[in-house]
């Protein structure tokens, strides 16, 4: 049946083009040989080769089945890699179901379709003894394959090294060195490398084959030498992690391997990134490599500090202090070790002008710029191409930890005023990024100058200004609580005239940009407002402990429910009015400014409404409760009165603006404090005291 299906029917291939049939093609590899390549079957390939030394066939179905009957024999008990790949092989020709004999001439003159020899296909598929006498017919009949590279540039070694063929690998290098010159040969087949630049000892590393890659060192003591630049063995094992090929390496080369890596890097760079053992014995082998930079510039203790802070794995992604967050950072980095061993790299900048101080501070490496500070008090002055120091890369990457060490010492005092090359400092970054945090702990500084000038002649208080969105409401945006500590720490401006300042830096309100704003806020809060007049106009129909047989309120006369009573009411009215005014500033036939007075005024209502209901509903708690479980609602009353409270931390943040403000103003500013603190209360909790009072009054009018 099989020798029927391998028939030759050589016909049915559509003609060439003039133009394809001029250009010289590979001849593709005979099914037959590739079957018998693929299944290791010594005997059907001799035959192939030898079909003219056969006599009483006179038929290409009498070849074919005296061709498969030795395959047959030789597939008996072969593995399953094997006979898939023979089964494979047969059925490699796009649909054709007859196989011609093949010309004996260029038989192993064939490839597959990746440009395979006869050889590469053995050297890949197995090993054993069927496959090692397959290859040595090959090699009889055409050595130059031991050479042949496939379209990847791959050589039968390579192949070989890939899957992990040590006794394939082994006979290949037999049969090099059969050669007269076998030194030279051995060492020119060793050293091929492929389109990656990269010999059979990568293939070898990069399977993880510490044996293979003996053979192959065994073979040339200086491979490990290749390629001169590029991705160098050494390089891959280090990578890889695979430290034991990394010392036999080291050790069958006497020393003499590249550790060249991609980009410019060297080993050490790729050490670094993992793990303390392979550093220190990269250190011991060629201190030297600390001061190689790759081809950014960056050296090995540029790419050991940069992994010091990884980014976490947050569980909880409110806070990255809650306890339950865990910050993936790897224990074993080796910043330490690159440092202790060499102190040259600490002022050796990338093609940038980022030190390693720099790089530290960029990623928040608090610990990292303490110990350059201690080995080199001096970095802390080094400059970037920008100009910058490491406190304003701090500032701009809004890293405060490093920001608060650089304040609170005074040995760095030379560098909290430093500019850079826009005439920057620290604080000027910080008003201009807005980040509140970072400008209070510079203003907190008494030393920190406030009214020093950038190049365009702006003071920090002239970048606040420039920065504030026109239209923007004060209690929503951290840049008025920066332009307002500024004031009223007497910030100056700076060398311009004040109205030829604003043309120049005050950005216009942009009226369709302010539209398209105000429209979008309206629809998010109108929401709301709506849903807490539904639930206020509901409570009011649904009072707590019901209603007695005359239709009266049940718990009427209480001083507890004319306070829920009062508390319910103004939500409901504050809720209306607020639906109100939004209504209004989402009216595009309004003028702008009336439209943001409605808008702000819309805002303020809704939260008193807010806290109206939250007094509401506490007190109607209360009232179901008190008469039963006295300390439950007592309990649920404070419990609920500090989660309201959560919903107005914005007086909150100023806390550490506030502490600045200390820091520079002294007891003055207590009384600023408790200004802002009353005012922002009762503007606050106003309706929870009306509920109250009322209530009061309600009493007094009863009882009389």
């Amino acid at each position: 049946m099989r020798a029927s299906s391998l028939t030759a029917a050589g016909g049915g291939s559509a003609p060439l083009e003039p133009e394809a049939a001029a250009r010289p093609t590979p001849a593709s590899m005979s099914p037959l040989l590739l079957a018998s390549v693929c299944s290791g079957s010594w005997r059907a390939l001799g035959f192939l080769i030898n079909t003219k030394d056969v006599p009483g066939l006179q038929s290409d179905a009498a070849l074919i089945q005296a061709f498969l009957d030795l395959l047959d024999g030789d597939a008996v008990g072969s593995g399953t890699e094997s006979s898939l790949a023979t089964q494979q092989a047969f059925h490699s020709e796009g649909g054709s179901d007859e196989v011609p004999w093949p010309a004996a001439a260029p038989l192993l003159e064939g490839t597959t379709t990746g440009g395979d020899t006869a050889l590469h296909v053995l050297a890949t598929y197995g090993e054993g003894g069927n496959f090692l006498k397959s290859a040595d017919i090959v090699y009889r009949n055409a050595k130059h394959l031991l050479f042949k590279q496939n379209k990847k540039g791959d050589t039968p070694l390579h192949c070989a090294a890939r899957a992990g063929r040590s006794e394939m690998v082994s006979h290949l290098i037999a049969l090099a060195s059969g050669e007269a010159s076998s030194a030279e040969r051995l060492k020119e087949v060793v050293r091929i490398q492929n389109e990656h630049n990269e010999t059979a000892l990568h293939e070898a590393v990069r399977l993880g084959s510490k044996h293979v890659a003996e053979l192959l060192m065994m073979v040339d003591s200086e491979l490990a030498s290749f390629p001169k630049e590029g991705t160098s063995p050494l390089y891959l094992a280090i990578l890889l992690e695979r430290i034991d090929i990394a010392e036999s390496l080291y050790l069958k080369s006497g020393g003499n391997l590249s550790y060249s890596g991609p980009n410019g890097q060297n080993a050490l760079h790729a050490a670094v990134l993992r793990g303390q053992e392979m550093t220190r014995m990269l250190l011991a082998w060629n201190i030297g490599l600390a001061n190689q930079g790759d081809q950014n510039g960056s050296t090995p203790l540029h790419f050991a500090t940069s992994v010091l802070c990884p980014k976490g794995v947050h569980f909880w992604v409110f806070r990255p202090w809650f306890p339950w967050n865990h910050r993936a950072c790897h224990s074993s980095m080796p910043f330490k070790q690159v440092l202790q061993a060499n102190l040259a790299p600490i002022y050796q900048p990338d093609n940038k002008g980022l030190f390693p101080v720099h790089i530290a501070a960029n990623i928040g490496a608090n610990e990292a710029v303490v110990k350059f500070l201690e080995k080199c008090p001096n970095v802390a002055g080094l400059r970037d191409s920008k100009g910058r120091t490491f406190l304003h890369v701090a500032v701009e990457k809004k890293q405060p930890s490093i920001v608060a060490h650089a304040c609170q010492t005074p040995s760095l005092s030379r560098i909290w005023n430093l500019q850079d090359s826009d005439g920057n400092t620290a604080l000027h970054l910080a008003v201009k990024l807005g980040e509140q945090n970072i400008f209070s702990l510079l203003l907190e500084n008494r030393d920190v100058r406030i009214n020093l000038t950038n190049n365009n002649g702006q003071t920090p208080l002239d970048l606040s200004e420039s920065m504030i969105r026109a239209g923007s409401i004060a209690a929503w945006n951290p840049r008025f609580l920066i332009d307002v500590a500024l004031k009223y720490c007497q910030a100056k401006h700076g060398n311009h005239r004040l109205d030829h300042f604003e043309e120049q830096y005050i950005q216009p309100v942009d009226e369709e940009k302010q539209s398209e704003y105000l429209s979008t806020s309206t629809q998010t809060l109108i929401i709301g407002s709506v849903l807490m007049a539904t639930a206020a106009f509901t409570a009011s129909f649904t009072l707590p402990g019901g209603y007695k047989d005359d239709g009266t309120p049940a718990l009427a006369g209480r001083y507890v429910f004319d306070a829920f009573i009062a508390a319910n009411s103004l939500a409901f009215g504050s809720a209306g009015l607020a639906t109100m005014n939004l209504m209004y500033s989402g009216t595009a036939f309004l003028d702008m400014p009336l439209r943001r007075k409605h808008l702000q005024l819309a805002l303020y209502i809704t939260f008193s409404s807010a806290t109206s209901l939250a007094t509401a509903f506490v007190l109607g708690m209360y009232l179901m409760l008190a008469s039963v479980a006295s300390l439950t609602a007592t309990v649920m009353c404070v419990v609920a009165s500090v989660l309201s409270l959560l919903a107005y931390m914005d007086t909150l943040r100023g806390r550490a603006v506030a502490k600045a403000l200390y820091a520079r103003m002294g007891n003055r500013s207590l009384v600023i404090f408790a200004q802002i603190l009353v005012i922002r209360t009762s503007t606050i909790f106003w309706p929870m005291i009306a509920s109250f009072i009322w209530a009061e009054i309600s009493t007094k009018h009863r009882h009389k």
